[in-house]
């Protein structure tokens, strides 16, 4: 696993642009807090695949449409429809136009808030239920709830500390902003008000054409209104209806069942490990992984279509790796030898290594600056050309002019 801490104590804060970001997600990193890591999928017992879906092909199933108009009535109440028919009575056209439309996620999501429904007529529902998109910065209210999710749900400890570090730090400079369509970016806390009172909250990164879901809470109280669904919905409107397109959902692992609800948001995407393009999300990938954990369909097409006899080797070494599950990676080892999935090779690398940018202590220089650069192997683990290498080889080549790697020699 590479890991990128943008924070280190006694160190500047460099940090990331929210877009420079996008692109790491989209070559399978993730965030927790102020850490950036890319876990090594071939080398894991686990396979953690990026998946996410296009918000406005988004098909809510039945459970998923069930707990969106279960919570819209429970906030309105009895009493506040049947005044509202007697009052405000619509058409049969507009009835039968209700009663025969598509499931409208934006519209559904919205018509539980207390905004929407005193915009319609001035009759006050059974509950006042309120959503705020702010700032992810802390706060004693979110904290309490965290602890209290913490204690019932994952039967764990909290701390203020580590509430802090997990989910109100982020890494983008800037923080916040409001890019040219007018859509925030940044992180993002999207509170759920119920008469006043904080039941819920979800832990967002707005980015560059998507929603990335980071973390969600919830208050036990409120248990049987199915929260998971309903903040996975929401999220989604909140792509579709701002902009964004695509809602990511983080990983999936397909040997963790409490990771399978995420295959009922479809039709979803997955990232492929070795090539970073998008394959569909479907039954027949997922059955694929049954038997092999750990898949890459842009890698297969390409060795089987060389056909050469090196690239049958390749593939059926690839077939025996994936079998295992497992490459035992030792202290010594670098990405390139536990043939770490998606990174780049050493040859791509060489010519523009010797430029990239370092930071020794507070000083800014070149790589070609350390002692003894030249006369440094690339491919020797253990010099700092090799470790350099090592770095842009996970990020990519697209990120190598905007990196600053912070290095100690000694």
């Amino acid at each position: 696993m590479m890991m990128a801490s943008v924070d280190r104590p006694g160190e500047t804060f460099l940090g990331i642009t929210p877009n420079d970001y996008k692109i790491l997600l989209d070559r399978g990193w993730r965030r927790s807090g102020n850490i950036i890591y890319k876990p090594d999928m071939r080398g894991s017992c686990c396979q953690e695949y990026t998946i996410r879906l296009k918000s406005s092909l988004f098909k809510p199933n039945s459970k998923q449409r069930k707990a969106t108009n279960a919570w819209s009535n429970f906030i309105h109440g009895i009493g506040y429809k049947r005044e509202q028919a007697q009052k405000y009575p619509i058409s049969r056209e507009e009835k039968k136009r209700k009663r025969t439309s598509r499931f409208n996620v934006v519209e559904k999501i919205h018509e539980s808030e207390y905004a929407t429904l005193k915009a319609q007529n001035p009759l006050e529902p059974a509950h006042k239920f309120e959503i705020v998109l702010e700032e992810n910065k802390f706060t004693e209210e979110k904290y309490k709830l965290f602890e209290h999710y913490q204690k019932k749900i994952h039967n764990d400890e909290a701390s203020e500390g580590g509430f802090k570090r997990f989910l109100c730090a982020n890494p983008f400079k800037p923080p916040y902003s409001v890019d040219k369509k007018g859509r925030k970016i940044g992180a993002y806390h999207q509170c759920y008000y119920l008469d006043g009172r904080l039941i819920a909250m979800a832990v967002l990164d707005l980015l560059p054409d998507c929603v990335s879901g980071v973390y969600f809470m919830y208050h036990t109280d409120f248990s049987q209104w199915s929260f998971g669904k309903l903040s996975a919905v929401r999220e989604i409107a909140l792509a579709e209806e701002a902009g964004y397109e695509y809602y990511y959902m983080g990983y999936y692992i397909h040997s963790c069942p409490k990771m399978r609800y995420k295959c009922e948001y479809q039709p979803a995407e997955v990232l492929d490990p070795e090539c970073y393009d998008w394959h569909s999300f479907d039954n027949e990938f997922r059955k694929i992984l049954d038997v092999k954990p750990y898949y890459s369909p842009s890698l297969e097409r390409i060795l089987t279509a060389e056909g050469s006899e090196r690239s049958m080797t390749l593939l059926k070494n690839y077939h025996i790796n994936t079998k295992k599950g497992v490459i035992t990676n030792l202290d010594d080892d670098t990405v390139f030898s536990t043939d770490m999935s998606g990174v780049v090779k050493l040859e791509d690398i060489e010519p523009v290594i010797d430029d990239i940018r370092i930071l020794v202590g507070r000083k800014l220089a070149i790589a070609e600056m350390i002692s003894g650069w030249e006369e440094m192997p690339i491919d020797v683990p253990g010099n700092a050309k090799h470790k350099i290498a090592e770095a842009i080889a996970t990020l990519g080549l697209e990120l190598t002019p905007k990196v600053i790697i912070c290095l100690t020699l000694g």
